[in-house]
């Protein structure tokens, strides 16, 4: 029997891969917008920026479920343990209610500084400006309401740098705005603007502009420690490439956007690098592999905690230099290798983490199957660690450790295994074709693209 070419092959003028024609589960999920495309629809009609505005919404509609999700602490407000039980915790109303945030101070000042990083700090002390003033229901409401609104935008502009970044691949953007983890981690934290600037910094850098990229992924730095890894690896394969000079600027420039943002906020406040501090001095946290041994009634010493985390950067560092000598091995392959190790021996892989791999998916060509079986461990793991943490106040309804360390256990090998699937050799391919511009056309875009026949 002779194979029926795909819809794209039999037409060479389509614009870019039609998602629906070539993911089942693409295919099915379009069932709620009227199914996928068909023998008369239009494809590409309205250019990248139709797919962009589709995708804008799409996202909005995520992150209004996530604000549903997080309904019952909205109402009643962030107490303890009943936003445990609710599983509608959030970094924002909490620190702000926690720390000097409330009397409109930076969240670092007075004698128990806070343990955000610098970035997200100033960003909550912004919308601390914003909203009412005081620890209060309405103050709760006031802050998280504007993280709402502003991660509304940060993932519109996140995700106009994806199609921007896949010219060929647009649609793959829809792995940042429409995946399932945006509606219980979103909103659990500011995470999402290191996302959005680690985007944003890889769209600069295919545009050739090595001093923003750096710039950006510096300040993506002052939020977690994963954009390091992209930088470590557009460095590696821009020298591989010979583009030593592009390479020593975006490490140039990441160091002075963050040095840029560091050095009036230090001067303002010294206590604002406490969060880099306590890196050194914490002992194994939640979702970390390291916490299964004190799960298990055999915690893990806070000096043996640290130095696994550093053997773990360091093996990561060493990995990247071996794999980036390897012509096959592309930026988004050698960051998914590197990231699998750090986040593997981190002494902490909180539940907002799992943001942090929407990037490489993204920009890997990973079919929809794969992102929603990570996805659904993420969402079992957010769930877990809350009922975990309620279990002091009472053992009956929470999880137990022994529970938990099979729940972690279980998100560890979801996180090795998508990574792993995103250096494969088909995942490198598709990649660097995603990533070159279009070609050009003659002529205008084709008003329908006509499927095979059925058989």
């Amino acid at each position: 029997m002779t194979a029926v070419p795909s819809r794209e092959g039999r037409r060479r003028d389509v614009p870019w891969r039609v998602p629906s024609w070539r993911d089942p589960v693409v295919a099915r999920a379009t069932g709620v917008v009227g199914g996928p495309l068909g023998r008369h629809g239009v494809v590409g009609r309205r250019g990248l920026a139709g797919v962009a505005a589709a995708l804008v919404v799409l996202g909005a509609g995520m992150l209004a479920l996530g604000v549903w999700q997080k309904g019952h602490c909205l109402l009643k407000g962030w107490s303890t343990p009943d936003q445990f039980w609710r599983a509608c915790y959030s970094d924002v109303p909490v620190v702000h209610v926690s720390s000097p945030l409330a009397d409109g101070l930076l969240p670092w000042s007075g004698e128990v500084p806070s343990t955000q990083p610098p970035l997200p700090g100033l960003v909550l002390w912004l919308l601390a400006r914003v909203s009412p003033a005081g620890a209060g229901l309405g103050a709760q409401q006031g802050v998280f309401v504007a993280w709402a609104l502003l991660a509304t935008a940060l993932l519109a502009i996140g995700v106009v740098a994806a199609v921007a970044l896949l010219p060929r691949s647009p649609w793959r953007a829809a792995h940042l705005a429409v995946s399932p983890v945006l509606v219980t981690l979103a909103l659990v934290s500011v995470d999402l603007l290191g996302v959005v600037l680690t985007l944003v910094a890889l769209w600069a850098w295919q545009r050739r502009h090595p001093w923003l990229a750096g710039a950006l992924l510096g300040w993506a730095v002052l939020v977690r420690p994963f954009p390091l890894l992209v930088l470590l690896a557009l460095v590696l394969v821009a020298r591989r490439e010979g583009h030593l000079l592009r390479a020593a600027q975006a490490v140039v420039g990441a160091a002075l956007g963050a040095l840029l943002l560091l050095v009036p906020l230090v001067a303002v406040e010294p206590q604002a690098l406490t969060a880099a501090e306590q890196w050194w001095s914490q002992g194994a946290g939640y979702g970390a592999v390291q916490m299964m041994p004190r799960l298990a009634g055999f915690p893990l010493g806070t000096t043996a905690s640290t130095w696994v985390a550093v053997a773990g950067w360091v093996a990561a560092v060493a990995l990247a230099v071996v794999l980036a000598r390897r012509p096959r091995w592309g930026l988004v392959q050698v960051a998914a290798a590197a990231t699998a190790v750090v986040a593997l021996t981190a002494p902490s892989l909180s539940v907002q983490s799992g943001l942090w791999v929407l990037p490489l998916l993204v920009l890997s060509a990973r079919p929809w199957w794969e992102h929603l079986v990570w996805a659904g461990v993420e969402t079992l793991h957010f769930v877990a660690t809350w009922l975990h943490i309620a279990f002091d106040s009472d053992p009956g309804r929470g999880l137990p450790p022994l529970a938990y360390a099979v729940v972690v256990l279980l998100r560890a090998a979801a996180w090795g295994w998508l990574l792993w699937r995103i250096t494969d050799e088909e995942s490198t391919t598709r990649t660097a074709r995603a990533w070159s511009p279009p070609a050009a056309r003659s002529g205008p875009v084709p008003a329908a693209a006509t499927p095979p026949p059925a058989g």
